[in-house]
């Protein structure tokens, strides 16, 4: 009967919206208001800047230790994983929350719990996209467009909250969120547990090992795209670390910096309800160019503002930024690896934005102590432009691949060059 896939489509989709908007939620509190958190906690801008590295290298080392693993081991459920990774996430955050800790020992705890928290994107998609590469045909637009929009709604009341109570809120506000997101998580069924008799083809398909250099060599797609996303991910710097200090040079606090943070998530879901639909339309790797794209003209509007106005200006801008871009990078990722390498796939997606981060948040911070907050944005437009060149030159590369297949696929008998 065709309301039994229906339902089950619906009640899949329902949990990742519930799954994504609750880990949203943590990542508000936790990371989204960091650089003021830290202040708040005597880092200055440098330090502030050095811990987002630390978090950024933490994630590298975690994504692709625990994506190797999973790979390796495809009988381990990814939602198991997932579900110990944030026991430890409940831990350092209740750390951070409860003990009052040194300097030095808050900067490691605190860049722990940022590289475990800021790696689990990665491993939602590799779980959610699981489904698609078992035959059920999700709709992952609506779920990331509800996480965009609480996002942003949480992100405008926690800027009114602190402009009431002090900073150190947001832990416990973020082990709460922690806690629903493992709820949902435990929720989420098996893709082998929607069929009643037949197996999943593509889980149950044995296929040779890969390593990771072997992925990447095998791709030069591949690895124009990531080297795209390392400066896609560098130029936002002033948009998510350091974009209090772009709020402050432009005249707003707290309540603007949540309204900014509220307009940046809240535009994104529009796009993303309509990902899908576009996505029929046209290839991913031209949305891709044109999200890539309309970074570069964010930043631009960010480095041109001169008042509020632009910063919001900007920050709506995003409906054609990570709205097109977040969804897409999924299919497109997805689309150009063995079946075998796609849980490591998808984690280098997040690993290529933290290297890049592991220097750019670094110097960044070291950018806004000595030269200011405008000086950062103007070196984060040249950032975003190379990256959508970068970008463009994939969608080439991947055009040509498609043809050259295309034309391998047409040949009778193959052909032997010596």
């Amino acid at each position: 009967m065709r309301h039994r896939p229906t339902a089950r489509r619906f009640t899949i989709e329902s949990i990742f919206a519930g799954m994504h908007s609750t880990y949203w939620m943590s990542m508000c509190a936790f990371s989204g208001f960091m650089a003021v958190y830290l202040a708040f906690n005597g880092f200055s801008d440098a330090l502030i800047g050095l811990t987002a590295s630390a978090i950024s290298l933490i994630t590298i080392i975690f994504q692709l230790s625990v994506s190797s693993f999973s790979d390796r081991h495809p009988h381990i459920a990814l939602k198991k994983i997932i579900t110990l990774i944030y026991l430890g996430i409940l831990a350092l955050f209740t750390t951070l929350a409860l003990v009052p800790l040194p300097l030095v020992l808050m900067l490691l705890v605190y860049s722990l719990a940022g590289g475990f928290i800021s790696g689990m994107p990665g491993l939602y998609n590799a779980q959610i996209i699981q489904f698609v590469n078992a035959g059920l045909p999700l709709n992952l637009g609506w779920p990331r467009g509800v996480s965009a929009l609480v996002y942003a709604i949480f992100a405008y009341f926690l800027g009114l909250l602190l402009e009431s109570y002090q900073v150190s809120i947001l832990m416990p506000i973020s082990l709460v969120c922690i806690v629903a997101a493992v709820v949902l998580v435990l929720v989420m069924p098996r893709p082998e547990q929607l069929v009643d008799d037949e197996p999943i083809q593509a889980l149950a398909m044995p296929l040779p090992k890969t390593s990771l250099r072997q992925l990447l060599g095998a791709s030069r797609v591949m690895q124009v795209f990531l080297l795209s996303a390392v400066f896609m991910s560098a130029g936002q710097s002033n948009m998510m670390l350091f974009l209090a200090r772009v709020v402050q040079s432009r005249g707003g606090g707290e309540a603007a910096l949540g309204l900014a943070m509220f307009l940046q998530a809240g535009m994104e879901m529009p796009a993303m309800f309509l990902t899908p639909a576009l996505m029929r339309r046209f290839r991913p790797r031209a949305i891709l160019s044109f999200a890539v794209f309309s970074y570069f003209i964010k930043a631009l509007i960010i480095h041109l503002s001169s008042g509020m106005g632009g910063v919001y200006a900007a920050m709506a801008y995003s409906v054609f930024c990570f709205g097109l871009y977040g969804i897409t990078s999924v299919y497109f990722v997805n689309g150009i690896v063995h079946q075998n390498e796609r849980v490591r796939a998808q984690s280098l997606v997040t690993a290529s934005g933290a290297l890049s981060a592991i220097i750019s948040n670094s110097a960044a911070g070291w950018v806004v102590q000595r030269h200011g907050i405008n000086t950062l944005n103007l070196i984060c437009v040249i950032l975003q432009a190379i990256a959508a060149v970068l970008m463009v030159y994939c969608a080439y590369l991947h055009l040509q691949s498609e043809k050259a297949q295309r034309t391998d696929a047409a040949l009778p008998f193959p052909l032997k060059l010596s």
